[in-house]
This record gives C-alpha cells, sequence and structure tokens, in this order.
C-alpha cells in the first residue's frame, strides 16, 4: 500500500488500540465496583446515616427496604419531616437513599454533572429523580464512612445522594404490549431528549467522559470476542463491529451530539398501573455526551428483547419518539446498525462477566434471548427493519 494509505490505517490501528486499553479499564472499573461495593448495612444504618446526612425525622427502621442494586446499595425510606438549612417540611412520599459504590465515590465530579442533569430535566417538566439537599442545605451530595467490604479493618468515605420518588412500576415487571404503552415510552425518551439537547452547559465530567457503555466504543469489543464460547455467534459479533467500523464511525464526527441517558431500558423506566402511561425514568449512571441517536438505538435494542413481536413493539416506540424528536437521515439510516451494535454490547459484556462469575445464570439467560434477537435483526436485513419500524400496525 502506499504511504497515504499507510498513514490513516496506522491511526486506525492506534485508536482501536486505544479504545480496547479503555474498554479493558473500564471493564477493571466494573469488577472495581463489586470490590467497592458499600458494605453491607442494615436499614437501621440507612437511617441513622440519612437522619445525620439529610436531617430527616424520626424513621421507623422495620419499615426501610433495600433496592437490589449491582454496585451500590440503595434504601426506600418512609415518609417523614426534611430539615435543612433551618427549616422543616414535611415529605409526603417516600425517598430513596443511595450509598455509592467507591469507584463512584471517586469521582464526585461525575455525581455532580448527573445531579446537573436531574435538576435540568425536572425544570424542564420531564419526571425523574429529584436529588434533594443536605441538611445545611449547601450540597446536594453527602458523605459517609463505612469499614470497606473487602478489608474491614479499613474504612473509607462513601458518596450518598437522597431522592424523591417516582410513582410507577418498572416495565420489565410487567406483561403488558399495548401499543398505547410503546407509543407514551417514545414520546417520554424523545421529550427527555429534545431537553438535553438544550442543557446550557454541559459539564466537563460528561463531555470527557470515557466509557465502556458508549456505543462509540464498540469497535473494541473485538478484545472481548474471546469470552464468547459459541463459534457462530462470535463470528456474528465481529460483523456486527466490522459493519460498525465501515458505517458507523467514518460519520461520528458529523452527527448530532448531545447529552443522553444511555440506559432507557425496561428496567429503568417506570410506568402507571393501567400500563398505559409513562410515569418517569431513572437511574442516570450511565449517562455522558455522545451522539443523539444512539439513545433511541438503545432503548430499540432493550424494549425488544423478549417481546411476542418485538418490531412491532419497536415501530410504536420509534413513531413515539420521532413525533417529539425527528431523526435526520443519517441518523435513521445507521439505526438497524445501532440497534445491533448495542446488543453486541450488551451479549459481550454478559459473556465476559459470565467468564468472571460462572455461577451466575441469570446473566446467561438474559444473554441467550439478546442473540436470538441479534441474529433475526441481522437476516432481517436494514431495508425490512426499517420499512416496517416506520410502519406501525
Amino acid at each position: 500500500c502506499t504511504a497515504a494509505t499507510t498513514i490513516p490505517l496506522l491511526s486506525f490501528v492506534r485508536n482501536l488500540k486505544r479504545m480496547e486499553d479503555v474498554l479493558k479499564q473500564s471493564a477493571a472499573d466494573e469488577e472495581a465496583r463489586k470490590d467497592e461495593k458499600p458494605n453491607p448495612t442494615t436499614g437501621a444504618d440507612a437511617v441513622r446515616f440519612a437522619c445525620e446526612v439529610y436531617g430527616l425525622g424520626k424513621l421507623d427502621a422495620e419499615e426501610v427496604k433495600e433496592l437490589e442494586s449491582y454496585d451500590d446499595r440503595n434504601f426506600v425510606l418512609p415518609a417523614t419531616t426534611y430539615t435543612y438549612q433551618g427549616s422543616s417540611a414535611t415529605i409526603t412520599s417516600r425517598t430513596i437513599f443511595k450509598i455509592h459504590n467507591g469507584v463512584e465515590s471517586d469521582n464526585p465530579a461525575l455525581i455532580s454533572a448527573h445531579n446537573a442533569v436531574l435538576q435540568h430535566l425536572m425544570g424542564s417538566g420531564v419526571v425523574v429523580p429529584e436529588p434533594l439537599k443536605i441538611k445545611d442545605g449547601s450540597a446536594v451530595i453527602g458523605w459517609i464512612t463505612l469499614p470497606k467490604l473487602r478489608s474491614p479493618s479499613e474504612t473509607r468515605q462513601h458518596a450518598v445522594r437522597l431522592f424523591g420518588w417516582i410513582d410507577g412500576v418498572v416495565v420489565g415487571q410487567t406483561a403488558s404490549e399495548k401499543d398505547e404503552l410503546w407509543r407514551d415510552i417514545g414520546k417520554f425518551v424523545g421529550r427527555m431528549d429534545q431537553q438535553l439537547l438544550q442543557i446550557p452547559q454541559v459539564p466537563a465530567a460528561l463531555r470527557g467522559r470515557v466509557h465502556m457503555w458508549d456505543l462509540k466504543n464498540v469497535p473494541a469489543l473485538s478484545g472481548f470476542k474471546s469470552y464468547i464460547e459459541d463459534e457462530e455467534r462470535k463470528q456474528l459479533q465481529q460483523r456486527v463491529i466490522e459493519s460498525f467500523v465501515q458505517r458507523v464511525q467514518p460519520k461520528i464526527a458529523t452527527l448530532r451530539s448531545a447529552v443522553i441517558q444511555n440506559d432507557a431500558n425496561e428496567m429503568n423506566i417506570l410506568i402507571n398501573e393501567d400500563r398505559t402511561r409513562v410515569t418517569g425514568i431513572i437511574d442516570f449512571g450511565d449517562c455522558l455526551e455522545t451522539c443523539l441517536v444512539f439513545e433511541i438505538a438503545i432503548c430499540l435494542a432493550y424494549m425488544m428483547l423478549a417481546k411476542t413481536d418485538p418490531v412491532h413493539a419497536a415501530s410504536h416506540i420509534f413513531a413515539g419518539y420521532v413525533e417529539e424528536l425527528p431523526l435526520q437521515q443519517d441518523e435513521e439510516d445507521l439505526l438497524h446498525l445501532l440497534v445491533m451494535s448495542r446488543l453486541v454490547q450488551s451479549v459481550t459484556m454478559s459473556a465476559f462477566s459470565s467468564f468472571k462469575d460462572p455461577t451466575n445464570e441469570y446473566l446467561k439467560i438474559t444473554a441467550t434471548t439478546g442473540w436470538v434477537l441479534l441474529a433475526d435483526l441481522e437476516k432481517m436485513g436494514q431495508e425490512e427493519f426499517m420499512r416496517r419500524l416506520k410502519n406501525p400496525k
């Protein structure tokens, strides 16, 4: 090859190596989150910390419920009084007391950036968890000291936050497959993204965030193919990655950029009891600035999993989304591949996690669903997928 072609090739190889290093570091961070998960605390401990840091009134520890969490500790606290800056008010609904893992506690700028995003969305009428101030009113993030999980004789500081409650049940805990609900999910995510586009100043922690779940890092997943045991699945992963490198990567610089929630999945979207309307969205832990179109691609990828007719559900979500925030042609042209790319991210990292924790059967079950959908979407092809996506029935 000529010198003119050698330079871009070398640049690409260097960038790919950098992404693989970044992804491996991110994977190491994921493992560290498990090691740095806050040491087991009781409901009584959560009450004590919440009262000390946030000025909450009397709480009955027996009414406190802990929620499942991958790497943090989250406690549902009953309604009580809330005091800060010397004034007291009654909280008429429950609150969520969150103890952050050690990795995130070492990056308070990122937590503060997520708070800024939540506050921006709240001011725009989008229902998200409200971060409440500590009792002296000086900040939203509080701090507590706990024994280390792996070495209890040592202690470390953990960041804590207190959030207002959002009524509703998560989509993933219902069997509803109503078209009305799918469309409202799309409309809600579209409205959220419309407001995120209007953030006056993107926090530096989000603009410069390097994260394993950013779709920009899909090419680096090649470094994890050895964790995929099935050869056909490994080849499928490689085909999607190669398509991403050829079609998406050259256009990333020209695609619309925005802060996105980055994880609009079935366990983060809350709906009403009638299963017809979205009541809010939670978990902005993966939030960052990246390509805007990634948001709807991620939402479609997750919402299609385990559905009777995945593309039918996706078509109504897509219709709702573009009603609020139309896609540009270059974004629409990549959507099918981006949905597949998110599925590749999910199944690849599930394979990596299964290698690290072979006893976790849940990872294997959810990954199987993802592989099936991924193969179906590849077989369907872009033209047929987009035809059905843009013509909901």
